[in-house]
């Protein structure tokens, strides 16, 4: 069985009620969740064995993360405990044309007050598989990217396999702060998951000129070969969405890597759906491309194609994490005929 490790932070999650704003509510819905922790949460349920890497105040809040993390077949070993205070998102559900909201409150969460020397890096990385972390953990300070960079530097060191999610948020930093970090963090993936708008304007991968106004998937064409090659990347993943209002929207998957020179890519057909929790969706794609990569040598077309079915069934559940089994993502692929790949 694959160890597969996240490093994260993990939140309470206080949600409006019944699509209430965050200014009518008296009363909030209450769960645990965070980028790192829902890829750990979804992959345990599909029958890894998943840590989780972080840190919480010892306090009934982080106990409560501890529990939530425990029930759904996450390792809690390499959670440390210290500070007082554990980050908070407070998110206000959207309908109809008016769209969700988050409001953070993690400024001075546990995971800030973090070092690398409260961790067994060998330990942790000697017989693990895989590692995963992403861009809105690298937003939280330099003491949550000193431990990302020991972490990454020790996964390498053991040969495991990295993957990182951009997931830029600009409520946490400006473009120009997180810049530098993605590039120098992009020198240690594997498996990235990434948009035009991260290669193009994140890391600042050059657009050729006569490009300017041609199509999304032209610009993809051009610009991630470049990305792949300057940071020996394996694979980018990422996916299409449409919006057609709060609760419907339909989403694409597509892959890209190089066989010396030759590209590879492929972008599925969208699948349009209705939502009843929007979060975590991208976490969700993260974690069925992770495992299809795992369970099927490697095959990035059956990997996306898991990644993307396991994205729209997150829009279906309660809460930050997909909680479902391989059968049940297996039998949804099944009779929607897997979104087939087209060029």
């Amino acid at each position: 069985m694959e160890k597969i490790i996240t490093f994260g932070e993990i939140m309470l999650r206080l949600a409006t009620p019944d699509y209430s704003t965050i200014n009518q509510a008296h009363s909030f819905l209450v769960n645990y969740g965070g980028g790192e922790a829902n890829v750990a949460v979804a992959l345990s349920h599909m029958g890894h064995k998943t840590y989780f890497l972080s840190k919480l105040p010892p306090n009934q809040l982080g106990d409560g993360a501890i529990t939530h993390l425990l029930s759904h077949g996450v390792n809690t070993d390499y959670v440390v405990r210290g500070s007082s205070t554990i980050g908070i998102y407070f998110l206000e559900t959207g309908f109809g044309g008016r769209p969700s909201k988050v409001i953070y409150n993690r400024k001075h969460s546990a995971i800030t007050r973090i070092q690398e020397d409260e961790f067994d890096w060998e330990d942790i990385f000697k017989d693990a598989t895989w590692f995963h972390l992403s861009g809105i953990t690298l937003a939280l300070g330099e003491r949550v990217r000193a431990v990302a960079m020991r972490a990454v530097k020790e996964a390498k060191k053991y040969h495991v396999t990295i993957s990182f999610d951009f997931n830029y948020r600009s409520k946490l930093w400006t473009v120009e702060e997180a810049r530098p970090v993605y590039k120098e963090f992009m020198n240690y993936v594997d498996v990235v998951f990434a948009s035009f708008y991260d290669a193009n304007t994140i890391l600042e991968i050059p657009l050729d000129s006569a490009l300017e106004n041609a199509s999304l998937s032209e610009k993809r064409r051009n610009v991630f070969p470049k990305m792949i090659k300057k940071y020996s990347l394996k694979y980018i993943f990422g996916t299409d969405r449409v919006v057609y209002s709060a609760t419907e929207n339909s989403l694409a998957g597509y892959y890209f890597r190089l066989d010396g020179d030759r590209l590879s890519w492929e972008l599925t057909e969208p699948i349009r759906f209705n939502i009843y929790d929007r979060i975590g969706g991208g976490d969700a794609f993260a974690s069925g491309v992770i495992h299809g990569l795992l369970k099927n040598f490697n095959d990035p077309g059956y990997a996306v194609r898991y990644g993307l079915n396991t994205s729209v069934l997150k829009h279906t559940i309660y809460g930050d994490a997909l909680v479902l089994s391989c059968e049940d993502i297996e039998n949804f692929m099944a009779a929607n005929g897997s979104a087939e790949v087209v060029r």
